[in-house]
């Protein structure tokens, strides 16, 4: 497309000329138009050396387009019909929707939370296509160059959300910490306190090194630290050593209810004072008012 050749083309004059070749009258096109004769004029008049064709002929009946005007005629209409439509609000049916998204989750809200919503999702679209991942730290990095068009995490994880601009956020909800360990576990024979949780070995999710939890945190103004016996790279994976070992694992108190389901396994209370962990969904401007997206997002509810 020769796109500094058509930037000196004024669209008004294409618009024009479509008036005049379905009026065949200058006073009728200006009238439609509500411009004046002359300026009308003056625009057929810049058409014919933009095209160099005379475009029109006038008679007693009024103006008779030439060859080229009836072939540009042919092409003009739907060129503008298009146009049109480009410029018009945009209208969002998810039953047509055939878009393809993916979404970056932390396991803990993918089996507590989207799960629960993605039915009426697929029900309500049926020709979308869903990725779902694991949520990595390099995610909010993808979701700024567009490889991903939304992110729940943890306001405990550092994947760079303060530096990335163009970042949109809605709390998504908040969930407290408790301390899961096995059935019949002997310490479930003792008092809980901080010295008998402090005295266990811990699970960890990710490298030992990975970064620091707010448990740590909080155990670090204290004074104190745990230690991180196992690392693994999951809940569901870290529920399992926990079930069968003496090993403890920190839990948000939404992933234990839905473990003690699933895993011989059994919860206690924090014995510290630890803030809850807030989840938050992101996305970024350049699909902030897609409608498609907001759609989407409104099935992430706090």
């Amino acid at each position: 497309m020769p796109i500094q050749e058509l930037s000196r083309i004024n669209l008004n004059l294409l618009v024009c000329l479509q008036a005049l070749l379905e009026e065949r009258s200058v006073t009728r096109a200006s009238e439609r138009l509500n411009l004046s004769q002359s300026a009308v004029s003056k625009s057929l008049s810049r058409l014919r050396e933009l095209t160099g064709d005379p475009l029109f002929t006038r008679t007693a009946h009024g103006l008779i387009p030439t060859s080229r005007a009836l072939a540009i005629q042919e092409q003009l209409k739907p060129i503008l019909d298009e146009l049109w439509k480009v410029v018009q609000p945009q209208v969002f049916d998810p039953q047509h929707c055939d878009r393809h998204f993916t979404i970056a989750l932390p396991e803990t809200a993918n089996h507590l939370k989207f799960q629960n919503s993605l039915a009426d999702i697929l029900k309500s679209a049926p020709k979308i296509k869903i990725k779902l991942m694991h949520l990595t730290l390099k995610n909010l990095e993808e979701l700024a160059a567009g490889k991903v068009d939304l992110v729940a995490l943890p306001d405990d994880l550092d994947c760079g959300q303060h530096r990335i601009s163009g970042l949109h956020r809605k709390r998504l909800y908040k969930d407290k910490l408790v301390c899961m360990v096995r059935e019949s576990h002997p310490c479930l024979e003792q008092p809980w306190t901080l010295e008998a949780c402090l005295a266990l070995g811990h699970i960890g999710i990710g490298a030992v090194t990975d970064r620091v939890s707010i448990t740590d945190q909080t155990l670090a103004e204290l004074g104190l630290d745990r230690e991180v016996v196992v690392a693994v790279g999951d809940f569901h994976s870290a529920t399992q050593v926990c079930e069968s070992t003496d090993l403890m694992f920190v839990s948000s108190g939404n992933w234990a209810a839905y473990a003690e389901e699933l895993y011989r396994v059994t919860t206690l209370p924090m014995p510290i004072t630890v803030e809850p962990i807030a989840y938050d969904l992101y996305w970024h401007e350049m699909h902030h008012q897609d409608l498609a997206h907001q759609w989407l997002r409104s099935y992430f509810r706090v």
